[in-house]
């Protein structure tokens, strides 16, 4: 497989793009807002305190303390209105052959932007992530491979129920304002749900870290204000994310993981479909692409997030070798040296 890298132009517009998006999450709490750091078992942590409106000052989680989250919150400190330089870069990007969501997902994932679903560090999973990894990495991702007719979102189960913040609403309310006809899809409990359905068949489907063989059908996310579905293997995948850049409107920021545990996890769950189902090749030819493109600028990523994979036990290390045994050599070569 052979990808194109993008000029070093485009991949600078996206960095200045996802730096816009980061100042303009935290600028939106408006004038008079403060941040405070915070103290938790030896780490630190930020969160933002809005000016005050009948009688209460709402705080917001910002994140672990790291050098970009101080920079990001010195710059929102001066930011102004910039909607519209950040939708020019977005129409440039997408001019440049970057992939895009559809307009409904895009609005969705707005919706959940907007609503501070990935300021809980939740990330958007499957397919629509893996539309992200082109700006990230600098190449253009084979084009059969970004089509999708739904949206995964995902939060780790622990972190969701010590983060201190949650939404303000339900899960379904914040999808309904991005489109009004999301419906609930029921469980066996019919008090329970963790897809959302549109009634021409567009799903939103929320999903969870396992924690134990025998897991309910359900787990409830109580920072997303939803139940969701626990996976075996979501451990794995969620353990490290990162924020990228949605090409819809002027910019969305969101969560994805790491391009190679996403890589690493397609391997893996490739095998755990049936030969009927058709995202099976979609799996593995994602997975490739991305091989292909770490090789190149970060082969040390993925050797790490395959090796630790593999640590994990027997059953994950024969998922992955039948799974790598169906990839070019080049792309074995890059996992097993």
């Amino acid at each position: 497989m052979t990808l194109q890298r993008l000029p070093l132009a485009i991949h600078t517009n996206v960095a200045e793009l996802l730096d816009q998006l980061r100042a303009a999450g935290i600028a939106e709490f408006g004038e008079g807002a403060s941040f405070l750091r915070r103290e938790r078992k030896g780490r630190f942590y930020w969160y933002v305190r809005s000016r005050q409106t009948q009688g209460e000052r709402p705080e917001r989680y910002l994140g672990l303390e790291t050098p970009d989250l101080l920079a990001t919150i010195e710059r929102a400190k001066s930011v102004k209105g910039a909607a519209e330089g950040r939708r020019l870069l977005v129409r440039s990007l997408r001019a440049a052959g970057l992939h895009a969501p559809d307009e409904r997902t895009g609005r969705v994932l707005n919706a959940l932007a907007q609503a501070g679903v990935f300021r809980l560090r939740a990330a958007v999973v499957g397919t629509v992530a893996f539309q992200t990894y082109g700006a990230a990495l600098g190449f253009l991702l084979p084009s059969q491979a970004v089509r999708t007719g739904d949206l995964d979102i995902a939060q780790d189960y622990g972190i969701s129920v010590t983060i201190d913040d949650g939404l303000d609403r339900s899960f379904l309310e914040v999808l309904r304002a991005a489109d009004p006809t999301f419906a609930p899809v029921p469980k066996l409990d019919p008090s329970k749900s963790a897809a959302y359905r549109t009634p021409d068949g567009y799903a939103v489907d929320v999903l969870t870290t396992s924690r134990h063989a025998g897991d309910e059908e359900t787990s409830r996310l109580d920072a997303l204000n939803t139940d969701a579905t626990p996976l075996r293997f979501m451990d794995f995948l969620l353990r490290e994310t990162v924020e990228a850049a949605v090409l819809h409107g002027d910019g969305v920021l969101v969560r994805v993981p790491t391009p190679a545990r996403y890589a690493v996890h397609k391997l893996i769950i490739s095998r755990k479909r049936s030969q009927a189902n058709p995202k099976r090749r979609k799996d593995l030819e994602q997975a490739q692409a991305l091989i292909h493109a770490l090789a190149q600028d970060d082969p040390f990523a993925l050797r790490d997030a395959y090796a630790e994979a593999r640590d994990r036990g027997e059953a994950w290390r024969e998922l992955l070798d039948q799974a790598v045994s169906l990839l070019p050599a080049d792309a074995r070569a890059v996992l097993e040296s």
